[in-house]
């Protein structure tokens, strides 16, 4: 929790001042100390020998998603400046992209379909 307490806050007032002051720059230092949030996260689990929790994994995805909604509704309603934009567009894009390379890195390309497979079938047939 202090992790994430530094470094989304942090990173969440990063990107509010680069909305407010129409500075991509201080946006994208919002978004390496979010990005950093959830390094930091991989490896303090990997030194405690631990995964992510269902309920950290539940968390993680209802923040993506409610962010990712915010987005889109402020979009949408044309709130949303040009540069806020962008930062948005740069924030969402880096966390598929985070941790589409993390489960790929964990599971492997197979391993992390099966992860996520919700009918999964045996490699000899159908599952009974």
């Amino acid at each position: 929790m202090c992790n994430w307490a530094v470094f989304g806050l942090v990173g969440l007032g990063f990107l509010l001042e680069g909305d407010a002051q129409e500075n991509y720059l201080i946006g994208l230092i919002g978004v390496f100390s979010i990005v950093s949030g959830f390094v930091g996260h991989i490896v303090i689990n990997t030194f405690y020998k631990q995964n992510f929790t269902l309920g950290e994994t539940a968390l993680g995805l209802g923040v993506f998603a409610v962010t990712a909604l915010i987005f889109l509704v402020s979009w949408v309603t044309s709130i949303l400046s040009v540069l806020g934009f962008y930062i948005g567009l740069t924030l969402l894009t880096v966390l598929v992209v985070g941790f589409l390379a993390y489960v790929f890195a964990r599971y492997g390309v197979r391993g992390a379909f099966d992860r996520f497979d919700v009918i999964p079938t045996s490699r000899a047939g159908r599952k009974k």
